[in-house]
């Protein structure tokens, strides 16, 4: 039962003013002390001082640039917050940052997956990146990604293709930047790379089969939407994504590189790695020396070829650009050769044009030299300009025309290869060609080809085979003919009958 009002406010101005005990006010009001206690307790609860404000954190002052930051960008991490936030006089750590994210973001789940441990230089991964359409070019921006696994050691590198030549030619840069090769290449599912899968079986592209077979190196594919199995080169690309491509601006594919090699070289392998506990750089130099040598030559296989018929207008398409040669080799059977800059164009063994590539869609990129004296020829209108043009050439050339007048050639066919020929290894080369043809008696442009193609194509030859396990680079005995001359001396069996001997004179009956 509660005390009177009137009771409670003297047995709390008997206890604050007086400074009474609680057993004098109960015995001097003829309450319970225990009463008396309840009372006084209640009071010091109601008049408990309210706990001092927050102190103000150090990263407020920036709320406002971390909420015009994620409105630009939502999917900024808090390292790239960090770096963000640096040049505005933020001198706080990363756990803060991370905190203030968490309350921004729901926090979501994740499963547990076993831990995978490499050795050092047992294996890499690697993976590409859809960044989008950046340049405005009709075509995607791709992210290429290698990690070492034991190291961590990432290499980056941008591309406008995800084609079989350009992983190539990426795999072939990193395969430099790290200065070795591992072991094994952890990659998922590509179609440039794999040609079929079912379950656990998987049948490789031959272009990427090749690739692996010359450097000797040991393709392992993922499961299908196991991403889990290669979570270092996962985790690489969202370091990409997220700590790096947020908020920048890139005029070309060029500074794009440029940007991401100093990112590279200057943040990501120089952090310290949140599952290791160690600088990727420095974890290198443990992982260096035992990494699997490269071989001193390139692979010669990373451009993209595409065999081509020039159009009447002396172009060829390639990439849906067009693409200008000499007018002499308008209508051939020619290749294209192309490489992340440039596109070269090839008669037989011969280079004939270069252009610089061009990634935007319907352009016609023309080389002002290649219509050079096509339009004088067009001017005379003259039927016999080839003619007039081959007997320029030489003594040997008039000689040669003379002779085609009297056989059955063709005059256009011959006249065309000519004039062919003569931009392709000059007219001098051709001249002494001739001569040299007409010396052995024989006319023909294919003949002349040949000759050509002898004297001032020098073939590749192939590189010699690395044998890496000893034992089978032996040299095997040469056979001693002596014992095959004793087996044709030994004497016949009892039980054959024997030759009949004859001289060497003597003739055999037929």
């Amino acid at each position: 039962m509660l005390l009177p009002a009137e009771v409670q406010a003297d047995i709390l101005r008997l206890f604050f003013t007086e400074h009474l005990s609680r057993r004098a006010i109960a015995r001097q009001l003829g309450v319970d002390r225990k009463s008396v206690a309840g009372v006084i307790r209640r009071r010091a609860v109601c008049t408990r001082p309210s706990p001092p404000p927050p102190r103000p954190s150090i990263l407020q002052p920036h709320h406002g640039l971390i909420d015009r930051l994620l409105e630009e960008a939502p999917e900024r991490s808090a390292v790239n917050l960090l770096q963000r936030l640096r040049p505005h006089g933020y001198r706080g750590g990363l756990s803060i940052l991370r905190d203030h994210l968490r309350k921004l973001r729901p926090h979501q789940p994740k499963p547990a997956f076993l831990r995978l441990d490499f050795a050092p230089g047992e294996a890499a991964q690697l993976d590409w990146g859809d960044f989008g359409d950046v340049f405005d070019l009709g075509g995607k921006v791709y992210a290429f990604v290698m990690v070492l696994c034991w190291s961590r050691l990432l290499y980056l590198e941008f591309t406008l293709r995800q084609n079989l030549p350009a992983l190539l030619r990426c795999f072939e840069r990193a395969l430099a930047f790290f200065g070795g090769r591992c072991r094994e290449y952890w990659l998922d599912n590509m179609s440039t790379a794999v040609l079929e899968r079912r379950g656990r079986l998987a049948r490789l592209t031959p272009g990427f089969l090749a690739y692996c077979g010359f450097h000797g190196i040991k393709p392992v594919l993922c499961g299908v939407g196991q991403a889990h199995e290669k979570g270092r080169i996962e985790n690489a690309v969202k370091i990409v994504r997220y700590n790096f491509w947020p908020g920048r601006s890139f005029t070309d594919l060029a500074d794009l590189n440029a940007q991401a090699s100093t990112w590279r070289d200057q943040f990501a392998n120089r952090r310290e790695h949140a599952t290791t506990g160690k600088v990727p750089e420095l974890a290198f130099e443990l992982e260096r020396p035992v990494l699997l040598p490269l071989r001193p030559e390139p692979y010669d296989g990373t451009d993209e070829l595409l065999a081509v018929t020039s159009s009447p207008f002396f172009r060829v398409r390639f990439d849906a650009n067009q693409y200008s040669v000499p007018w002499t080799l308008a209508q051939r059977r020619l290749l294209v050769r192309a490489d992340d800059e440039q596109v070269r164009i090839h008669y037989g063994e011969r280079c004939i044009a270069h252009h610089r590539r061009c990634y935007r869609k319907g352009q016609d990129i023309v080389n002002p030299a290649h219509e050079q004296g096509l339009r004088e020829h067009k001017a005379a209108a003259s039927r016999s300009w080839e003619v007039e043009t081959v007997r320029s050439y030489g003594p040997h050339s008039r000689r040669y025309l003379e002779i085609l007048q009297a056989g059955t050639r063709s005059l256009r066919s011959e006249l065309r290869e000519l004039l062919c020929l003569a931009t392709v290894y000059g007219t001098e080369a051709l001249e002494a060609a001739i001569g040299q043809l007409l010396a052995q008696g024989a006319v023909g442009a294919h003949h002349l080809q040949r000759l050509l193609r002898l004297a001032h194509d020098t073939p590749k030859a192939p590189p010699p085979m690395d044998i890496a396990d000893q034992r089978l680079a032996f040299v095997p005995p040469t056979a001693d003919l002596r014992a095959y001359d004793g087996l044709l001396l030994q004497q016949p069996d009892q039980g054959e009958p024997k030759a009949a001997e004859t001289s060497d004179d003597e003739e055999l009956p037929p």
